[in-house]
């Protein structure tokens, strides 16, 4: 089952409030929320005001990619907001299997997210841990975020390195390569500008499921 995940860092922030009223009406696994304060990459996204507007104006189930270099307090502010997955970059954490055991104290669904240049099988010791895995498919903060194609491989070595967890795939995701990473054994896909570059969202998605 192939699942999709709108990435709110790519709507308008200044129709944010007519996106959410959009997407409402649509048919969708998680409305998806990267967390990013300048710590681990570059950049400044959601602060708590407008993620708990966010979680109040929606009925679709949350999931966070906390791109930060100190994820552990976030958890404690993300928990009330009843989310559905937490990922934290591997590339952040000391001790990746207590923070699965922290993410999941919050009732989320626990994951891993990597950067393109970092190895999967490195990771391979924490067996069946990980609920999902995120890997990133393009640099998370490069010029354009261009999806890199020689990552596709990359996902397939996660597949085969962990059957039984989910893998999620996020960084210029489009039509033109879902079908190569669905099938290296991607289940959910985190769209951005693919759907939100376009005026008609509910199009833009119906493409994907199609």
């Amino acid at each position: 089952m192939l699942h999709l995940h709108p990435s709110l860092a790519s709507a308008d922030p200044l129709t944010l409030g007519e996106t959410l009223s959009s997407l409402a009406r649509l048919k969708i696994s998680t409305l998806h929320i990267d967390i990013e304060d300048t710590s681990f990459i570059s950049n400044i996204t959601f602060g708590m005001k407008t993620i708990n507007a966010i979680a109040q104006a929606t009925q679709h189930p949350l999931s966070f990619h906390l791109m930060l270099a100190n994820p552990r307090p976030w958890l404690a502010w993300i928990a009330p907001l009843n989310p559905a997955w937490i990922f934290l970059h591997v590339e952040a954490l000391a001790n990746p299997s207590e923070d699965l055991d922290a993410i999941r104290q919050t009732g989320a669904k626990a994951g891993l997210a990597f950067n393109p240049a970092t190895p999967v099988a490195h990771y391979r010791y924490l067996n069946q841990q990980p609920d999902g895995l995120l890997i990133m498919t393009s640099e998370p903060d490069g010029k354009g975020q261009r999806f890199i194609p020689a990552v596709i491989d990359k996902v397939a070595e996660a597949a085969r390195l962990f059957p039984q967890t989910e893998i999620w795939v996020d960084g210029g995701v489009d039509l033109s390569v879902a079908p190569a990473l669905i099938h290296a054994g991607a289940h959910h896909l985190v769209l951005g500008r693919a759907i939100f570059g376009h005026s008609d969202i509910t199009h833009a998605l119906r493409q994907f499921k199609e």
